[in-house]
């Protein structure tokens, strides 16, 4: 079985003395175009103006040789023309295919190679021009290719004793072969003006070690998944099912050139879920198995401004790793980051070009998304499991000090988010902030406000790319709606190891208008800290403490004051509150 594929050939033998083109072998396309005359020659009988092909079976392309005789009573040009396909993916044009194929006549009047690939027709062999020159033509083409991709093209005219060297070329774009064909280019005159005969192809097959891959994977509302993949699959063994409780698709539709397959299930699919298609069983015709099995996918909805928040920026990465921002998906959607742009802007305020995110870029509702220029450099240096999403594109390297980031769409008219970082903003017993990142406290905050900024902790490697933040601190987790000012936590140790390294001193007014005085004071009621001096509240807020004096020293260990007043004074109400703070070390 193992060396079986080396001794399969590929060989076509067509005179067409049995006076047909339906069987040994079998050829299909634009059947009713040709037609095998008296002399038994396949010959073009179009009533107008067309392009016409015929192909038969033909995995010949190691090793192998195409030749074919042909005859054109009409002189070529661009209009006029003859191509032989000695490998082509596909018996159908209509949408391209992707092959070789010798082209006699054209402007040129020459014979030459031209790679295809899909509709995109590329010449890698340019043979010499006027070689089809004249009112008519009666030639014979030969190609011939080794193992290693290596051309030679060649032609023998009616008057050429022997076959003439076009030109030799190696190109090893496509490496497998499905058919032979033939086509010809005609005008309204010359419909029945091209002739083909004594065609002989030999070759083996190439063995396909090749894993076959994703071409598209598509969601269709509401209950349909369509999978298309890079080459032909047998689905014969192949199981799918989907998790959130979608389970196995009730019903399996295979296209006629099994390179795709729709799964229909028996429920809907969600808005704001994300799905996860778990495939196995799916190989290639030559047993190649897909090597990436699950996909993940959901309902995407349209990406609007806060729905992406900045969350995390590394701006002086560390010796052994790279810069990363990371973005958190701040809505219950999921949400598609294709060709999103991450730039900065100029002092001008106008863009920088920028960077795209790639395609397929999905994020769950309330996920976390990390964006550098090498995904492994960090998965390596952070420790970070397979899950988290980190994802390699295109990278400008960020100032190390200070700049402006902004989150855009593909046309640039539309900001989701920005953020202009400061290197002032780390935490003060940092003193060296390479290789430290700068972490949101809460996704939720104000983006642009230095106060939802903390240094990463020196537990988590100064960095968390990809998931929770070291320093997040969750405002909604406790029942204070009996209160109007507490602290959180009562005792903080500021020595950014992410465990309490800031003291969160939180509000909530009854009204709108309060102005605040607030201040730390030592045991003895000496002030060490002005927080904050008649700035004006809003409704729901908080101020922090990083432990620092008015001088911007680390104060000792021991028990403070914190003294909050606030006073409204259109309405002439004044409230006061005092609570204890504890500084404390780990």
């Amino acid at each position: 079985m193992i060396i079986l594929p080396f001794l399969s050939f590929g060989q076509v033998n067509e005179t067409f003395s049995d006076g047909n083109f339906s069987e040994n072998p079998s050829w299909t396309g634009m059947v009713t175009n040709f037609s095998v005359n008296e002399n038994f020659e396949l010959q073009s009988i179009a009533s107008a103006t067309s392009i016409s092909y015929l192909f038969t079976p033909s995995e010949a392309i190691d090793a192998a040789s195409w030749e074919c005789s042909l005859k054109i009573n009409y002189s070529t040009s661009s209009s006029n023309y003859a191509c032989v396909y000695i490998i082509s993916d596909r018996n159908d044009l209509t949408a391209g295919c992707n092959g070789y194929y010798v082209q006699i006549g054209g402007t040129n009047d020459e014979v030459s190679l031209f790679l295809q690939q899909g509709t995109q027709k590329t010449k890698i062999i340019d043979g010499a021009d006027k070689r089809t020159d004249g009112s008519s033509v009666n030639i014979r083409v030969k190609v011939t290719r080794d193992s290693e991709g290596n051309f030679n093209l060649y032609s023998k005219l009616a008057s050429d004793t022997d076959f003439v060297l076009e030109g030799t070329v190696k190109n090893t774009a496509l490496s497998l072969s499905k058919y032979f064909g033939l086509l010809y280019s005609n005008t309204t005159t010359t419909g029945s003006d091209y002739y083909f005969d004594d065609i002989l192809v030999t070759g083996k097959k190439t063995v396909d070690l090749v894993a076959p891959m994703w071409a598209s994977f598509q969601l269709l509302p509401p209950d349909k998944l369509l999978l298309k993949f890079s080459e032909a699959m047998n689905f014969m063994n192949a199981s799918f099912e989907v998790d959130n409780a979608i389970g196995k698709p009730i019903s399996l539709t295979i296209s006629g050139d099994s390179l795709a397959i729709e799964l229909t299930f028996s429920k809907a699919f969600e808005k704001g879920i994300l799905y996860i298609l778990h495939s196995s069983g799916l190989a290639d015709l030559s047993g190649n198995y897909l090597q990436l099995t699950s996909k993940t996918f959901g309902i995407i909805e349209p990406v609007k401004p806060n729905d992406l928040v900045f969350n995390e920026v590394m701006f002086d990465n560390p010796l052994n790793s790279v810069e990363y921002v990371e973005i958190f998906n701040n809505s219950e959607k999921v949400l598609d980051l294709s060709n999103l742009i991450l730039t900065t802007r100029k002092l001008d305020g106008t863009y920088n070009t920028g960077n795209k995110i790639p395609l397929q870029t999905i994020m769950q509702p309330h996920g976390y998304l990390a964006l550098s220029e090498n995904a492994d450099s960090i998965r390596n240096f952070y420790k970070i499991p397979p899950e988290i999403m980190i994802i390699t594109m295109p990278w400008t390297a960020l100032n190390n000090s200070s700049s402006d980031l902004v989150l855009l769409n593909n046309t640039k008219d539309t900001v989701y988010d920005e953020l202009t970082y400061d290197i002032k903003w780390h935490n003060v017993l940092i003193k060296n902030t390479k290789g430290v990142s700068l972490e949101k406290i809460n996704p939720l905050l104000m983006t642009q406000d230095p106060q939802s900024w903390h240094s990463a902790s020196s537990e988590s490697n100064y960095g968390t790319p990809g998931y929770k933040n070291s320093q997040f601190r969750d405002f909604q987790s406790e029942d204070n709606s009996m209160k109007q000012v507490w602290v959180d936590p009562e005792a903080f140790s500021p020595d950014n190891d992410g465990q309490a390294d800031v003291c969160f001193i939180r509000y909530k007014t009854d009204m709108n208008g309060y102005v605040a005085n607030v201040l730390i004071l030592n045991p003895a009621g000496v002030k060490v800290r002005q927080l904050a001096s008649n700035i004006l509240l809003s409704t729901n807020g908080f101020l922090t403490w990083d432990g620092l004096s008015d001088q911007g020293k680390n104060i000792n260990i021991g028990i403070y004051v914190l003294y909050f007043e606030m006073f409204n004074p259109l309405k002439g109400i004044r409230k006061q509150f005092k609570m204890p703070i504890v500084v404390s070390a780990r």
